[in-house]
């Protein structure tokens, strides 16, 4: 969702929204300036950190109007005078063509701090566009563009390996130089199907890898617009196969059209330069489908399968629920207290994969999740101690059932240990920062330490998972690879429940009020919810709405459209 990748865009911005030019006053904003009347690029998309020589050249093309006299990017700094660099539509400062609406700066330094890289040694820069119109009026939006920083100690430290004609990789990325349009029609303004009508990336990650993986990721190397309206392509995950019984997932397999042989279980689409929501891509390929007819699932997306996201008013918590929305504009999920007393657990507060989730993807007996409460008018003013004016009881037992049995394969005979490729698209050659800040970024993912307080944007799986699974995004290449922060140990994979989750629900007694599933069925699912995909792929988006309204103040508008 458009709302989504803007906050999205401000926790990859990695707490540093500098400056990127003088002051230059401009009267406030009046209005907002509409996001189909423009996109923007950064070339390159990637910069080394603090490196006077690493430069990037803006542009803002300016689409469907001809009353915009200047235009700036900033990063909405300590005040809104602050932090502006203009940009130029009059053949200097890099400007191609006077007068053609793309306003352009070239040799930018991006300002950026390393220590502002954290654990990881990548981050992004974040600016806004804000606009003079000609009747001097000024205007401007909050949608944002992301430029790759890289901390500098990376250069050269990746050792690249040339695969085929366009084809590089790193030990932790495969590299696509997609001058044909093959994979992604143009870049930056285009129209994305790929998994769901359009396969040919995987089709080259399988041409020179084995079918080795069990997951793919495809990030293109810059912000992607979609053409109807210049919002950004949003996140989404493709069932490529699925073999799992009783989750509510037909059992099928469509591994040929990708070019596995059979392994591979589903890819997901990701936003440049952001993982936040990886975890709730990655958990789409066992659900949330399971309990559609017993009102457990929200919104529906279904042609070929049911899957959606978890009714917003169950206390299942976790990664892949609605969020819930009140009039005072408290988001989040319901967790329980116990005693008929629930609470709303913030949506920027990284989350575990819930029990049910962890039941569908094999990782723990069905004895191990506890009832789910499905509330009913809950009040909300105090979002530690909600009382809804009633609600029922669906139970592991009644899932089960109305899903013809237990999972299978049980927990005990499910994988554990998955890997996945890391695919790079762009219709430009790569630089060895973009080697650095993709194979970072990649490597993030497999991460086993703990969730830190400047990390809510990304619940690493390994984390996620309470330790019970791992996820493994090392090419099967015989390649150098630099000492990197966090690298996990050369040991086995953790026995047993792992890391214990934190929050797990409890189990609860039932009560006088509560109603059973099998009494109830008001607050059912609606299915279908989106439109079919070419081809009878599933694809999944992102949660509706957003998943991290984050309280920082200036005003993120929300925007209605959902991918």
């Amino acid at each position: 969702m458009d709302i989504f990748l803007k906050l999205v865009r401000i926790l990859a911005g990695c707490f540093f929204l500098a400056c990127i030019g003088l002051a230059i006053p401009v009267a406030a904003q009046e209005e907002e300036f509409p996001q189909r009347n423009a996109w923007y690029q950064a070339t390159p998309s990637v910069v080394w950190c603090g490196d006077a020589q690493s430069t990037t050249t803006l542009e803002v093309h300016i689409v469907g109007r001809e009353d915009v006299a200047r235009v700036w990017m900033t990063d909405l700094g300590t005040s809104e005078e602050e932090g502006r660099g203009e940009l130029f539509d009059d053949g200097t400062h890099g400007d191609q063509i006077a007068g053609d609406n793309i306003f352009t700066l070239s040799d930018v330094v991006l300002p950026c701090r390393v220590s502002n890289f954290m654990f990881h040694g990548w981050a992004n820069w974040l600016g806004f566009l804000r606009v003079e119109l000609v009747d001097g009026r000024a205007t401007g939006n909050n949608y944002g563009l992301l430029v790759g920083t890289v901390d500098p100690k990376y250069k050269d430290a990746f050792e690249v390996v040339e695969l085929g004609p366009g084809l590089t990789a790193t030990a932790y990325s495969f590299f696509i130089e997609d001058t044909a349009h093959e994979v992604i029609d143009d870049y930056p303004v285009a129209t994305v199907y790929c998994g769901t009508s359009n396969f040919v990336a995987f089709q080259k990650l399988y041409s020179v890898f084995p079918d080795v993986f069990d997951f793919a990721a495809l990030m293109p190397g810059m912000v992607i617009f979609r053409p109807q309206d210049l919002a950004e392509n949003v996140p989404y995950n493709v069932l490529v196969k699925n073999e799992v019984q009783h989750i509510g997932i037909d059992i099928f397999d469509n591994t040929a059209a990708f070019g596995s042989a059979g392994k591979l279980k589903s890819v997901t689409y990701q936003s440049f330069g952001t993982i936040a929501i990886f975890d709730h891509e990655i958990a789409h390929t066992w659900g949330a489908a399971i309990g559609q007819n017993l009102g457990l699932l929200g919104d529906q997306y279904t042609w070929d399968v049911n899957q959606g996201h978890w009714n917003p008013n169950a206390d299942m918590e976790g990664q892949l629920g609605n969020y819930y929305f009140d009039n005072s504009g408290a988001v989040g999920h319901f967790g329980y207290n116990g005693d008929e007393i629930w609470r709303l657990i913030p949506n920027y507060v990284a989350e575990p994969y819930s029990p049910l989730e962890l039941y569908v993807m094999g990782l723990i007996p069905p004895e191990e999740v506890p009832p789910i409460h499905i509330l009913s008018s809950p009040d909300t003013a105090n979002t530690e101690m909600i009382k809804p004016a009633s609600y029922r009881t669906v139970t592991i037992e009644e899932i089960m059932a109305s899903e013809g049995g237990p999972r299978v394969p049980s927990h005990v005979d499910s994988p554990k240990d998955f890997s996945m490729a890391f695919i790079v698209t762009q219709d430009r050659p790569y630089d060895d920062a973009a080697y650095a800040f993709f194979s970072l970024i990649s490597y993030q993912l497999t991460s086993r330490q703990p969730v830190s307080e400047y990390e809510t944007s990304l619940a690493p799986f390994y984390w996620a998972t309470g330790g019970r699974a791992t996820l493994e995004t090392r090419l099967p290449l015989e390649l150098e690879v630099p000492h990197l922060p966090e690298m996990p140990e050369e040991a086995a994979p953790a026995e047993g429940s792992g890391q214990e989750m934190t929050e797990t629900p409890p189990v609860v007694e039932e009560d006088a009020n509560s109603e059973t599933a099998a009494d109830a069925v008001e607050g059912r699912a609606e299915e279908g919810d989106a439109a079919a995909q070419p081809g009878g792929f599933t694809i999944c988006p992102s949660l509706p709405l957003g998943i991290l309204l984050l309280p920082l103040g200036a005003a993120w508008k929300k925007r209605r459209k959902r991918h």
